[in-house]
Parts: structure tokens; sequence; C-alpha cells
């Protein structure tokens, strides 16, 4: 598995990838913005894997400004191998290089998402029916707010 920076002629593959998830395409703006980090994952030459971080520069309610993991997206094919713990360590370690902290967002009911970021140091520090206006997907649940913090190796 190579983990690496996404270039415009990977726009084709993520799309599949997303296409074979089910989620929206990405539009090609995705990767001209210099706050964002777009990295994918190929397998024997094969994109299988996708992610991205968000900056928001202000807070929106207990949604503090910095960085967001975002948009993570393994094929179905390739899914349970690790692929989306490289693509979020590689995630993270950008963000380390930028600022202290890094956030990410999910839905309450993700356990997988959960717990491999628990794996990787996020603690939970909210909940609400909508972070930074994207609604839970179910009407009675929330989104669960994490942070982790830079390792102090990485300092």
């Amino acid at each position: 598995m190579i983990i690496r920076q996404a270039v415009p002629q990977d726009l084709s593959g993520m799309n599949a990838v997303h296409a074979a998830s089910g989620r929206s395409e990405w539009g090609a703006d995705v990767l001209v913005d210099p706050d964002r980090f777009v990295v994918v994952a190929v397998v024997d030459d094969i994109l299988v894997g996708t992610g991205k971080t968000h900056f928001f520069p202000e807070p929106d309610d207990q949604a503090p400004e910095g960085h967001y993991l975002g948009g993570v997206t393994v094929h179905p094919d390739h899914r349970r191998l690790g692929i989306g713990l490289a693509l979020t360590r590689a995630r993270m370690e950008w963000v380390w290089s930028r600022s202290d902290r890094v956030y990410y967002f999910t839905d309450d009911h993700n356990a997988a998402s959960i717990l491999m970021h628990a794996a990787l140091g996020f603690e939970e520090i909210g909940r609400a029916p909508v972070i930074r206006q994207r609604h839970a997907d179910n009407p009675t649940g929330d989104l669960v707010l994490f942070t982790a913090g830079r390792p102090a190796t990485l300092a």
C-alpha cells in the first residue's frame, strides 16, 4: 500500500471509490485549497481510498477553530485492511506540522470510526445534533466531536 498526496489526475479514481461506496463525488476544487490535505491510498496501482482535511478559521458553537479530519472513503473491496487507519495517520501528521490539535466528528453510532480514532488518541469533547452545519444522520442521534493533541515526540 502506498499513501501519498493526491494529484489532479487522481480525481476520477477518487470519485470511483466514492461511487462504489455510495458517497457523493468531490469536485476538482478539493485539490486546490492550500489549507486542505487530500491523500490517497494505492494498492497494486489501483486507487482504493482517499481522505481529506478541512480548515475552519473561526469557531462555530462548540466546534473550535482548526484543522478537522473529514471525508475518508475506502473502496468496499479493500475495507478492514488498515487503509482507513493509514489515511488517517497521514492526515494527522500533516495537521500536526501546522497545529498542536486535530479535530474530527462523526455520528454517535459510527462505532468503527470512533474505535479507530480512539486508538489514535482522540478523545470526545462534545456532542450536538449539528456540528459545522452537518446534521446527524439519525434524527434522534448526535454528532460526536473529538480532538487529539500532537504527541510530544512530534513537537
